[in-house]
């Protein structure tokens, strides 16, 4: 098997099969994109290989001959653009989110409901299954199959020390510990022949106290080489550190994780070796390739934001990518049991619906109010449906919160979806008008068909004292460093308030992940001194009862964790009834407790309200609010009003 390039689409859970888990014309639109943008591979997300073993309501399956069309449909569409396919085998084991549960040992995070421990007669079924599905696979065109072995889930759990507790010819000694999955590997070969290629996919580092490294991976791949598996797909932890399987913008321990591994693997083998976990830059990937250090490069999460990045590339538009946040926001539709999205890209997950923005018949006049996220990306959408757009903006350049957004420590890749917007919208003919603030009279005057207001919100100064001077919101402190004193007190415990915080608590200490000490169990930091503290006090005060309530679960250990050691001062459950000239009086509720904190700067991190909510209201055209103009939101949000609503009109 020859693939036309060296990057691969990964198996990644879509949530776009039905409840039966057949393919759904969403599901092959969604894959048939990548495809169209230039991925040399794409393996089909994880299918089970029965119909008990599950991880998502809509999980999807490949264990009986009435699954074969649907999924033998999606891979002959595929196939017109040169792509070859794998699907992703899976049985869940003990970590399946749905019972049933069964495991080799009944070692699993559902501590009070762990499954039931496989017999030998029952691990031969299982085999059994494994063989069926890769023979369906192949009666469906598939060109390999890919056995899921990582993850912390069956296949991985006999593999690892610490969920494999048996005593039989199954577990204990390396050699055993391997046998259940060469004895997959065999019943599969039987079914299927030779010459299909059978890969395999573990982690090289579970990140598990107790677990395999890369030490024991690396003598994995001989053993499957050995064993003729085709290549080695390799991944990274299991649910209980599954932040490391995909790294959150707040931990760049995770920037091109898995490199160092595969470079040791690819070193003790000749088979095929994939790479993967954030890689974003084709520049990375050359070098990835180039070294030595992989065969294959996975793209993930980059290939959801922009699904054209490979064609970019091989075209020499590197510089037009539309680049991944790792803002999680893909895992968080996923957690929520719903469909697949992407923060700044809205056609991932509704490709059916979005299947291209078309020229419009009637041409309009569009005037955007706001150059932030919503502005920009209606600004696109707009000209690319062939009308006439001016976008104005009161800053001298484009990019609104964002510019504020991407000064944090590790939020560079906001900073480079604005470039992206800036890049972007000159070429496409948008008429900007920087350094402009909007009037009603202005508008009148441009005579638009439309109007989208897109000027964002602002802080609530509601507060006793919050008019004082030494009261700033998040924004400005942000983009004026230079006036924000020693002793800080943030009003205001999301997300924002605890980047403003990491900000100016200078990083002193770096946070990297050692991984969980066990199964189900607690995330293990290792802090390192990354520079001399700045001398600054800063405490962050949060009415809600916990610090960063807005971010993911793996996100917000984190950031709390740094913050922690950076000797920030976190007040949740806590009111604050004044600012005044010593500092910030507020109260403690659950304690029923008055506190004061001496600040020489209050920096407001919470509460927010649109702008312009009653202006304009007598421009004789249409008038559409985007993003926070609507409500206070996220980017995701933003962007995703300001393209539905651009592409109908």
């Amino acid at each position: 098997m020859t693939g036309k390039n060296r990057i691969v689409f990964p198996p990644m859970n879509s949530n776009l099969t039905s409840a039966e888990g057949y393919v759904t014309p969403e599901l092959e639109e969604y894959y048939l994109r990548r495809a169209k943008g230039g991925a040399g591979m794409i393996i089909l997300e994880a299918a089970s290989v029965n119909g008990s073993t599950k991880n998502h309501p809509g999980q999807p399956v490949f264990y009986d001959r009435k699954h074969v069309a649907s999924w033998a449909n999606l891979v002959e569409r595929l196939h017109r653009y040169d792509v070859k396919v794998s699907i992703e085998l899976v049985h869940y084991g003990s970590e399946a989110s749905i019972p049933p549960r069964e495991s080799p040992s009944a070692v699993s995070k559902y501590r009070e409901d762990p499954g039931s421990v496989l017999g030998v007669e029952r691990i031969r079924e299982i085999q059994e299954e494994f063989a069926y599905s890769a023979w369906l696979a192949q009666k469906a065109g598939m060109d390999a199959v890919t056995l899921h072995a990582t993850h912390g889930y069956l296949i991985a759990e006999f593999l690892s020390n610490a969920f494999n507790h048996r005593k039989d010819q199954y577990g204990g000694s390396f050699e055993n510990r391997c046998r259940f999955l060469l004895e997959t590997i065999d019943c599969c070969r039987e079914k299927v022949g030779n010459r299909f290629p059978i890969m395999v996919r573990f982690s090289a580092d579970e990140f598990l106290l107790g677990g395999r490294g890369i030490e024991e991976s690396v003598e994995l791949a001989k053993v499957l080489e050995a064993h003729g598996a085709a290549a080695i797909d390799i991944s990274a932890s299991q649910p209980s550190a599954y932040l490391m399987t995909t790294p959150p913008y707040c931990l760049p321990q995770g920037k091109g994780l898995l490199v160092p591994y595969s470079a040791a693997i690819k070193q003790a083998v000749r088979i095929p070796v994939f790479t993967a976990i954030g890689i974003r830059d084709p520049e990375q990937i050359e070098d990835i390739l180039s070294g030595g250090k992989a065969d294959l490069v996975v793209l993930g999460r980059p290939q959801l934001a922009d699904p054209d990045y490979v064609n970019k590339v091989l075209s020499g538009r590197a510089d037009t990518i539309r680049h991944c946040l790792s803002c999680e926001y893909c895992l968080d539709t996923l957690d929520d049991d719903r469909a697949i999205r992407c923060a700044v890209n809205p056609e991932t997950g509704r490709e059916l619906e979005f299947t291209r923005i078309e020229k419009s018949a009637c041409q309009k006049r569009v005037v955007i109010v706001g150059g932030g996220p919503a502005g920009m990306e209606a600004a696109r959408v707009a000209k690319l449906r062939g009308h006439e757009v001016i976008l104005l903006e009161k800053q001298r350049e484009l990019g609104g919160t964002l510019n504020a957004a991407k000064i944090p420590p590790h939020k560079d890749m906001i900073g480079r979806l604005v470039k992206w917007y800036q890049q972007q919208l000159p070429v496409l003919g948008v008429d900007i008008r920087t350094g402009t603030e909007a009037t009603e009279a202005m508008l009148t005057e441009l005579r638009p068909d439309v109007v989208f207001l897109a000027a964002g919100a602002y802080y609530i100064r509601r507060i006793a004292g919050s008019e004082s001077e030494k009261v700033m919101d998040a924004v400005w402190a942000l983009t004026h460093p230079e006036q924000v004193g020693r002793r800080i007190v943030i009003v205001g415990g999301g997300a924002a308030g605890a980047e403003v915080a990491d900000y100016f608590s200078g990083s002193v200490t770096a946070v990297n992940v050692i991984g969980s000490d066990g199964v189900g169990g607690d995330l293990v930091f290792r802090t390192e001194i990354n520079c001399a503290a700045n001398g600054r006090e800063i405490a962050v005060v949060e009415m809600l009862d916990s610090i960063c309530s807005d971010l993911d679960v793996f996100c917000k250990e984190v950031v709390l964790t740094k913050l922690r050691e950076n000797g920030v001062k976190l007040y949740s459950g806590c009111r604050v009834d004044e600012i005044n000239a010593s500092g910030v009086r507020a109260f403690r509720m659950e304690e029923q407790q008055e506190i004061f904190l001496p600040a020489d700067t209050v920096i407001l991190a919470g509460g927010l309200r649109s702008k312009y909510a009653e202006e304009f209201t007598s421009v004789p055209c249409p008038m559409i609010r985007l993003g926070d103009s609507i409500r206070a939101g996220k980017i995701k949000d933003a962007i995703y009003t300001a393209y539905y609503h651009a592409k109908e009109i």
